[in-house]
């Protein structure tokens, strides 16, 4: 256990800037105290280096770890960067008496190794003898336990309370030696014994009395008693075997005080038990493997009370008897406009007659995105309790959470004018009627033409290419398959044409929501199809309609049109898509009112529809902006440049906000020129020297190489930015992204990019996703907090 609750400590990555090494301290809270009472020992380590810092903890000799306490923090100091300050609080309980040293905490990070100064704490001698600081299921099992069959010589054996168990129920393992009285007295040092943890299980640091633990007298003779206690929880399922725990003695040969001793080693015998897994009767379905007594849960918002933008702390505190420290946090369904950042979870061990017991807190950050009562739903948390053998639940009542109406946060913003919607460049529509053949034609052509001129053969025209039948219509099309999916789902008809649709998504396992909206989009579509009013605004129906299919479980687009709706939906993560009714207004209108939530809809459904219009992802932007979501606004406009690279209302926007550190603007920047514009440049020059070379046999050695130099440049030039936009780039969207060592929670946070940050992104493991940069931040983020372009 001792090594499981170091372990955080053993590797630390610093993220900040600038040099230096680490500056790391040890303190406690009181150097004399009692066998029983409890210390805390809080180690502070503070680097700006992004080079990975080790600490070395010392053994915590006659000391057992009660409670343990995480905590990181991010500030911001001047030039010098961010500095990172990483709190590790461990509440110990003495032992056993004595002068007690806790050593030098070491430190190493690159070329640097400190450490601090080590500490000596006094402990007096407990006042009730050696027996009162065993637990009472410890002396039960000794007093419980038969004697040796001989009272001259030392047994050894192993106890436990039973033979079969629950996973996650407490098991007591007690070595204990027999020794007898006058042989004892004889010992000049007290016994050594070892009680070796078995496999499979959590294990708190075992405890071994330096004394006598109890006098038992057997047989007329009395025999001290000597024991090692440990305290574990099986893992699994099955059979876990105890090895054999063995006691090393020494008795002097003649009681002459020079007399040679001769040394003994005692083996018991191994212990096997049975771990039953957990009935399934009466298990609910969230139930998570929780193992426990007279569990409960409290919830603590502060304030109730707050508003737009502003965060609220919540704290879901877990209480009861078990194994504490491997408790999960609890699952809080929040409503819809709140985003939520996990923060430092705190562990406290109090015994209670021998049971592990204690409190585990789960600190929470969440900030409302809008205005309104907001309601928290009951938190649920079930458990088995072991002592009644059922099934049971902790709970905590439902919270009402009312957010009011905050002043724009950046009202001193120059609030950043809409674009109007203008038709894609000439070149990137014709780089995408070319392709790959018409490129390759643009660069062969040229010399053959003016090499069968030269050889005065006869000219031959290329029949021109037919163009495609006209299909069907997007909305057409978009249609027929929106309809093919809910035959799929609703084979029946007249169920399907009624108003029974929603009920009938429903038990076909659609989600009760999205089957109310599937029913408002299909009399949408009747009521622009059939209606007076006609088609209406047919891009944004259309773009609606792919996001019910893709949620539906359809494929609606290509490669390309996936990709950007998976970006809108990734900027958008705290918006929920609503339908938008034929007599709503106008996106620019709800931008001018200051409704920006449903603003952000619309102009996502636009970009959606239209991904290669730089208006859309400018207004999207330019909304996000207005409400405070930086790095989703970095997204947009980084999408917008990429499409109007030279668009001056988007270059004035961008420098709005700038990329927060060197790396990301490196990752973000966008060329002069679109790679199909580069081509074409290098295409026309490409063009013009073998022009010149077709009117005149010999050119001008200078024109031919100025042409031709511009001809590779611009090549080059659109090769780099092609392979630049090729990148697997994100943007940090969250207010701070922790970079996780580890794709999980409870991993070391060595480093954190801010909202706006660009990463490149790599694997992906469930929820997380691998980050890595240039200068050395390395490791795994919540895909939710990133957002690809």
């Amino acid at each position: 256990m001792t090594v499981a609750l170091f372990c955080a400590l053993a590797t630390l990555v610093q993220a900040g800037g600038g040099g230096g090494g680490a500056e790391v301290t040890a303190s406690v809270n009181r150097t004399r105290l009692a066998v029983g009472e409890e210390l805390v020992l809080t180690v502070r380590a503070r680097t700006r280096s992004t080079e990975p810092l080790e600490l070395g903890l010392p053994p915590l000799a006659g000391f057992a770890i009660v409670g343990s306490r995480d905590l990181t923090e991010v500030s911001m100091s001047g030039t010098a960067g961010a500095i990172r300050t990483t709190v590790r609080e461990l509440q110990l309980r003495a032992e056993q008496p004595g002068a007690l040293l806790i050593g030098p905490v070491r430190a190493r990070q690159g070329a640097s190794d400190v450490s601090t100064e080590p500490i000596l704490i006094t402990v007096d001698s407990a006042a009730a003898g050696m027996a009162a600081t065993l637990s009472p299921l410890a002396r039960h099992l000794l007093e419980t336990a038969a004697p040796p069959r001989s009272n001259d010589e030392v047994a050894l054996t192993v106890i436990a309370p039973d033979d079969t168990v629950f996973i996650g129920q407490q098991v007591d393992l007690i070595a204990a030696a027999w020794v007898p009285r006058e042989l004892r007295t004889r010992m000049r040092r007290l016994p050594v014994l070892t009680l070796v943890t078995p496999e499979g299980v959590w294990a708190y640091p075992p405890s071994t009395p330096t004394g006598t633990a109890v006098e038992r007298l057997v047989g007329g003779r009395w025999m001290d008693l000597f024991i090692a206690h440990q305290i574990v929880f099986p893992l699994a399922a099955g059979r876990i075997i105890v090895p054999p725990a063995s006691v090393d003695y020494a008795v002097p040969v003649t009681f002459s005080f020079f007399s040679r001793e001769e040394r003994y080693s005692l083996r018991s015998d191994s212990v096997a038990l049975t771990v039953l897994p957990l009935p399934a009767a009466g298990r609910s379905v969230d139930d998570r493997g929780v193992v426990g007594q007279d569990v409960t849960l409290a919830l603590r918002i502060d304030p109730a009370d707050t508003r737009v933008g502003e965060p609220i702390d919540v704290a879901a505190t877990v209480t009861g008897v078990g194994n504490v420290a491997l408790w999960p946090e609890p699952a809080l369904r929040w409503p819809a406009g709140f985003r939520t950042y996990p923060a430092q979870t705190e562990v406290r061990l109090t015994p209670e007659q021998g049971r592990i017991a204690g409190a585990k807190t789960f600190h929470f950050l969440a900030v409302p995105d809008s205005g309104g009562g907001f309601a928290l739903p009951e938190v649920r948390y079930p458990y088995f309790d072991v002592a009644a053998g059922r099934y049971a639940l902790a709970a905590a009542a439902p919270r009402v959470i009312a957010v009011a109406p905050g002043a724009e946060p950046r009202a001193a913003r120059a609030l950043p004018p809409l674009l109007p919607r203008r038709d894609p460049a000439w070149v990137d529509r014709a780089s995408g009627w070319l392709g790959a053949s018409g490129w390759g034609m643009v660069l062969l052509v040229p010399p053959l033409v003016v090499w069968l001129v030269r050889r005065r053969r006869p000219e031959t025209s290329a029949a021109p290419g037919t163009g495609r039948g006209a299909g069907a219509t997007r909305l057409g099309r978009l249609e027929r398959e929106f309809h093919a999916v809910l035959a799929s789902h609703v084979p029946d008809a007249f169920a399907r044409d009624g108003d029974g649709l929603a009920q009938a998504l429903r038990a076909a396992g659609i989600d009760s929501a999205v089957a109310d909206h599937v029913k408002r989009l299909r009399d949408r579509l009747r009521a622009a199809r059939y209606g007076p009013r006609g088609l209406g605004d047919a891009a944004e129906l259309a773009a609606e309609m792919e996001q019910v299919l893709l949620v539906l479980g359809a494929d609606s687009g290509g490669a390309r049109g996936r990709r950007r709706r998976v970006l809108v939906t990734g900027l958008l993560t705290c918006c929920v898509a609503h339908a938008a009714l034929a007599q709503a207004p106008s996106a620019e209108a709800l931008y001018e009112a200051g409704a920006l939530r449903a603003a952000a809809d619309s102009f996502a459904a636009r970009a959606a529809a239209d991904p290669g219009a730089a208006a859309h992802w400018y207004n999207l932007g330019a909304t996000l902006y207005r409400a405070g979501a930086d790095g989703k606004a970095i997204a947009a406009w980084t999408i917008a440049a990429r499409v109007a690279p030279r668009d001056p209302v988007i270059r004035r926007a961008r420098r709005l906000l700038p990329p927060p550190d060197p790396s990301s603007e490196g990752l973000v920047a966008v060329g002069w020129a679109t790679p199909a514009e580069w081509g074409f440049l290098a295409g026309a020059a490409w063009a013009a020297l073998w022009l010149v070379a077709l009117v005149r046999p010999q050119p001008p050695r200078g024109l031919a190489v100025l042409l031709a130099a511009a001809a590779l440049a611009a090549g080059a030039a659109g090769l780099r930015e092609r392979q630049r936009r090729a990148r697997p780039v994100a943007v940090v969207v969250a207010a701070e992204a922790l970079i996780r060592a580890a794709p999980y929670g409870a991993a070391s946070a060595p480093a954190g990019v801010g909202a706006g940050g660009a990463v490149l992104v790599g694997r992906r493991y469930g929820r997380w996703v691998e980050v890595r940069r240039g200068d050395g931040v390395r490791g795994w983020v919540l895909a939710t907090d990133i957002v690809r372009l």
